[in-house]
């Protein structure tokens, strides 16, 4: 894994700016994702954990220095994005294609425990992000399997205790896979969600 320093000021990196982590023992087939906690250790979360067969559930790794010290399965199929959040020490995964869920865990000194396989339930999460205040949690739903078409984005508060409370359910501006083929032939609209 390659991690940079970057400039602050310049907004560049160097050859001397980069760090080289070896996973040793990486334990499944598929990492999808990655964020870090806040002393800096590496979180990843494995589409389908140990061996990688799309039947699996997700399963979400905490490495320090390079070394798998914790792996907690989600419960869940395919997870594909992992969230930590400073401010409760939870760590948040989604998990789409038969999931349709985000799970929730405590993080206690690069330990992991599993609160709730299914924190939430939303149709076919593509990806999420957390508030730069970390009180809320924004996900977006395709809607794909749902029978609607219609994109949302999901708005969770979460708690001291790693839970989800839902608080919006956004799809105002968000064209329907119906639209969008009838509009440019695309099936999928929204792929993506980012914060500022």
């Amino acid at each position: 894994l390659n991690t940079y320093t970057i400039d602050p000021t310049t907004g560049t990196t160097s050859e001397d700016d980069l760090d080289q982590m070896i996973i040793s023992d990486p334990p499944g087939a598929i990492p999808f994702s990655f964020d870090f906690d806040d002393k800096g250790n590496l979180l990843v979360i494995e589409a389908f954990g140990e061996g990688g067969a799309p039947t699996g559930m997700g399963q979400a790794n905490v490495f320090v220095d390079g070394e798998l010290v914790s792996e907690v399965g989600t419960g869940q199929p395919d997870s594909c994005w992992i969230q930590h959040n400073p401010r409760n020490s939870c760590v948040y995964t989604t998990n789409n294609n038969g999931g349709d869920s985000i799970s929730s865990f405590k993080l206690d000194d690069a330990a992991l425990e599993l609160v709730e396989s299914e924190a939430a339930t939303l149709n076919t999460p593509l990806d999420m992000d957390i508030h730069p205040d970390n009180r809320f949690l924004y996900a977006l739903s395709t809607g794909h399997n749902d029978g609607t078409g219609q994109p949302r984005i999901y708005v969770y508060e979460m708690g001291c205790d790693c839970a989800l409370r839902e608080v919006q359910a956004i799809a105002h501006g968000l064209e329907t896979e119906e639209m969008r083929i009838e509009n440019d032939g695309v099936l999928f609209g929204v792929v993506g969600l980012g914060l500022k």
